[in-house]
């Protein structure tokens, strides 16, 4: 699903209007990159968690030249889905 379709359905469940689940998906948008880069972790109860993981700056191989590059520090946000899901997910299958 798309942004708009994710909009669309939200909209029609709820029974709100589609700017105003734009505003709260943006609005949570905003709430979880914000937390993120302070590196907290971004917990959504029955969904999963989002947790930040710093990478320290490290010397990687450049495949197609062979030259070694200086990766600077970045954070990556890995997801942990919660129990719930997982169980939800594997009754389907």
């Amino acid at each position: 699903m798309d942004h708009k379709a994710v909009t669309g359905h939200l909209a029609k469940v709820l029974g709100r209007e589609a700017k105003d689940i734009m505003a709260l998906m943006d609005g949570l948008a905003t709430t979880m990159r914000d937390n993120l880069c302070e590196m907290n972790t971004v917990a959504l109860p029955g969904f999963g968690e989002f947790i930040p993981v710093k990478e320290d700056e490290h010397i990687q191989n450049d495949l197609s030249t062979g030259q070694q590059i200086l990766m600077p520090p970045s954070i990556n946000v890995k997801f942990s889905p919660s129990a719930l899901l997982k169980r939800k997910i594997n009754d389907r299958q």
